[in-house]
């Protein structure tokens, strides 16, 4: 995966514009593989999948990446105009590259977005591998934590925006906040990744707006109601120990959330990693990648 070998097509979601900046590479030789990036300040397809694209490819699947509406390189080009729904955008993409049942993976954010899509289009998808501990169940403790904005490590983020510049240290400690080892040698690389990204302007006032808004988020960003529609085989592989990403009066209660939606799930396999936070892609990178490949072998 080359940072400058991108792509990009023009499409049209609920009537918005945008441009969708993307990576593609490999043959369908088992299938196609498309990877839905986290969400967060300078996220990006690059960012997310740098250490699992290329062994995808190797594997013998054509693997395309997207930057998610707002997010990387992906612009829309009405700045008045709502950002695209992620589930919209989602079939839009499929359908304009013509990419025929594919395997979706997600990581946070885009754990959320292949679930819920999975559900409304389950004719359209091979499979679902979801990590980064969404979507959860909506449990009577979950829904009793209040704010999931309301964080030292969301409230950090916010006071990292309200300085005048971003700082390489202050990203540094947001993005160690990602993983269970903040001295984990990809902290450094992923610092700079989000940086670079949020060097475009529009890509900093959409991190921004962002920040300042998920204040208001609580359990899940929405019903997971869906959660037992989902008839295609699942992986669930997260990291178990959030414990900068969450304070330690909520991880136990949203772990076990997490760990419950794969019993709602009608065919899913549940994998939960020690010493592993919210990015077990990039954290054990290639146990995660053998995990993947193993499964999407199996379902293929």
């Amino acid at each position: 995966m080359d940072i400058e070998n991108k792509k990009s097509i023009a499409l049209s979601v609920n009537e918005t514009p945008i441009t969708v900046c993307y990576y593609q590479e490999g043959k369908p030789v088992k299938g196609e593989v498309i990877l839905m990036h986290t969400g967060g300040a300078g996220a990006s397809a690059y960012m997310c999948w740098l250490l699992n694209f290329n062994a995808l490819v190797e594997a013998g699947f054509r693997v395309t990446a997207p930057d998610a509406p707002g997010f990387g390189n992906s612009k829309t080009l009405n700045p008045n105009a709502k950002t695209p729904n992620a589930v919209d955008f989602l079939h839009v993409f499929i359908e304009s590259l013509e990419i025929l049942n594919p395997h979706l993976v997600g990581n946070s954010m885009g754990g959320m977005t292949i679930s819920k899509f999975a559900s409304e289009y389950p004719e359209l998808v091979r499979s679902l591998t979801i990590s980064g501990g969404e979507p959860r169940i909506e449990t009577k403790e979950v829904s009793e934590l209040g704010s999931l904005g309301a964080t030292p490590r969301n409230d950090f983020v916010r006071e990292m925006f309200s300085k005048p510049q971003l700082s390489y240290e202050d990203m540094y400690k947001a993005t160690a906040d990602f993983f269970y080892d903040r001295d984990h040698p990809m902290v450094d690389e992923i610092t700079r990744c989000r940086l670079n990204t949020l060097n475009d302007r529009d890509a900093y006032e959409f991190a921004k707006e962002n920040s300042l808004g998920q204040i208001k988020r609580r359990g899940s960003d929405g019903s997971v109601d869906y959660l037992h529609l989902l008839q295609v085989p699942t992986l669930l592989l997260h990291g178990r120990d959030e414990i900068w990403f969450y304070p330690s009066t909520h991880r136990e209660i949203l772990m076990d959330a997490a760990i419950k939606a794969g019993s709602v799930i009608p065919s899913c396999t549940t994998i939960i990693l020690p010493h592993c936070a919210h990015w077990p892609q990039i954290e054990h990178s290639d146990l995660y990648n053998q995990l993947l490949i193993g499964f999407l072998n199996q379902v293929s």
